[in-house]
């Protein structure tokens, strides 16, 4: 994937990069002035990040994506909506509110 910055950073292909590579985009992907949440961006990120991570990991025997940081913001997330496929949609009959418990 060749995502719509104006620098060219094949992320599927991440792995043929050298270490100088890498952490040259490491270092423009984090000093990048896109706003705050763009997922675009934020993909990129964890893109270099993972292939940053893999390649420190890559001889040890353990699970390395087994967890993610947005697990939480997820776990929170479905306490309070459902994807429906197109979007998030707020949970109402399915899941009890406070008052109902009480």
């Amino acid at each position: 994937m060749n995502d719509r910055f104006p620098f060219n950073l094949n992320t599927d292909d991440l792995s043929r990069m050298t270490d100088q590579a890498i952490a040259m985009a490491w270092y423009i992907v984090q000093t990048w002035p896109g706003s705050f949440g763009d997922p675009a961006l934020c993909d990129l990120v964890e893109r270099v990040g993972h292939e940053i991570i893999n390649r420190w990991l890559r001889g040890a025997p353990i699970p390395v994506w087994r967890r993610s940081g947005r697990d939480y913001y997820y776990a929170e997330l479905t306490r309070f909506a459902r994807w429906n496929g197109v979007e998030w949609v707020q949970r109402t009959a399915d899941r009890p509110t406070v008052p109902e418990t009480l």
